[in-house]
């Protein structure tokens, strides 16, 4: 369960950007809450980004997806090899400072909190403290690279640090080494935190892979595109080895890094077939099956691949992280994935999820909470990114927030002077 992520010097956020999940004291709409003993108001289940093309709403979510992908990856890092480094460019100052990334989360009861500090060629900072029945616990803290403080197993992390290169992180390399005092930590990154974004990544088609292999699973699938007023009365999905190197050239680099986030091995090819039923003229009921690739709908491909990730979050009670999650996708559609998250019947793991759009139809509270829309625009003076929550505006109960967000009155949108293009 994601509590709070903040990042800084990344991309084009040049201050701390922070978003909280924690809920406000607030009573409207409490089947958005998820709640749990040790935070007082609850976490919130879902969390919206508002903000004008190039204002930065996107590199939030690239910067969680940054991180998860770091830990899970770094120890693979070879020694001297750059870090994928990216600080914010505009100013001088930034473009030699490390980007930080600090995230809280909760893990089978236990509250964590760690933070990350890069620059191209090293670790420069990183820390792990665990909160066992709210006390605050040292794992491990890393300053200057390479010197390393704990409060507990010190001869086995000392042994571990020893062999942590300057630009690996050590939660990452500690795991691999099966020090356990990091494993859950590591753990949360790898199976309940999920990003994705905008492409139809190779790690949605192994998830749907396996949810349709799953009776149980399948059978979700398929209710939840009924839902969705899809016609679609079957799927079926198959894998295929296929030789790394008869690859094309452009889809290497992005199937490397998937080879490498799912410890995989060997490259898969995968083929996904969807059934129709129509009636021929004679009455009776035929069975119609398309490639799904090839022959459905954008918006239906688009739902289908974003049904696996979110149906395997609300069974498993995992954090999705999603891009533009309204693309392709009709109002109505996108209404009611989000409503699956504030469903307590359908939601009854925790799921939460946080998402980037431009569809101000979604602007409802009775939709959302107020601390559950986020805005972004870039700074006049830096240019960089901000970062604020609608509850800083102080709305009242029942007031048309889209009304309000078009209006101008809560920032965040394009400033388009004249409109003329061709003179």
């Amino acid at each position: 369960m994601l509590i709070e992520f903040s990042v800084q010097n990344y991309r084009s956020i040049k201050e701390k950007a922070t978003l909280s999940m924690i809920a406000s004291p607030d009573d409207t709409n409490p089947n958005n809450i998820i709640i749990d003993e040790n935070i007082d108001d609850g976490v919130l289940r879902t969390a919206v980004i508002y903000g004008p093309n190039a204002s930065g709403k996107s590199n939030i979510v690239n910067a969680m997806q940054f991180l998860r992908n770091f830990v899970l990856t770094s120890h693979m890092i070879q020694k001297g090899q750059k870090l994928n480094y990216q600080p914010f460019k505009m100013n001088e100052e930034s473009r030699s400072s490390p980007s930080r990334f600090h995230i809280v989360f909760m893990r089978k009861g236990t509250r964590f909190s760690y933070t990350l500090e890069i620059k191209q060629d090293r670790v420069i900072n990183e820390s792990l403290y665990s909160y066992p029945k709210g006390r605050r616990s040292l794992i491990f803290e890393r300053t200057n690279s390479k010197d390393f403080k704990f409060t507990k197993d010190k001869t086995e992390q000392g042994f571990i640090s020893e062999r942590t290169l300057e630009n690996v992180s050590y939660l990452s390399n500690s795991t691999q080494l099966n020090y356990k005092g990091t494993s859950e930590a590591f753990d949360w990154f790898r199976e309940d935190f999920y990003t994705a974004g905008l492409a139809n990544d190779p790690s949605s088609e192994d998830l749907i892979f396996e949810l349709i292999k799953n009776p149980h699973m399948k059978k979700m699938v398929l209710r939840a595109l009924a839902e969705a007023d899809v016609d679609i009365s079957d799927v079926s999905a198959k894998r295929t080895p296929m030789e790394y190197s008869k690859l094309p050239p452009e889809l290497k680099p992005m199937i490397r890094n998937f080879m490498l986030l799912s410890n995989q091995e060997e490259v898969i090819a995968y083929e996904t077939k969807t059934v129709h039923k129509v009636k021929g003229k004679d009455g009776k009921e035929e069975q119609i099956t398309f490639d799904m690739m090839m022959e459905e709908s954008e918006g239906t491909k688009r739902l289908f691949v974003l049904m696996g990730p979110i149906i395997d979050a609300l069974v498993h009670g995992k954090t999705l992280i999603l891009d533009e999650l309204d693309v392709r996708l009709h109002f109505l559609i996108t209404k009611m994935l989000i409503g699956l998250f504030h469903d307590e019947r359908q939601n009854r793991s925790g799921a939460q999820l946080v998402f980037t759009t431009h569809d101000v139809n979604l602007l409802d509270l009775q939709l959302f909470r107020r601390d559950q829309i986020w805005f972004t625009e870039k700074d006049e003076g830096t240019k960089g990114t901000t970062l604020f929550s609608l509850v800083e505006f102080s709305p009242r109960k029942g007031e048309n927030i889209e009304k309000g967000y078009l209006a101008g009155r809560y920032g965040a949108l394009p400033f388009i002077p004249t409109g003329k293009v061709m003179e």
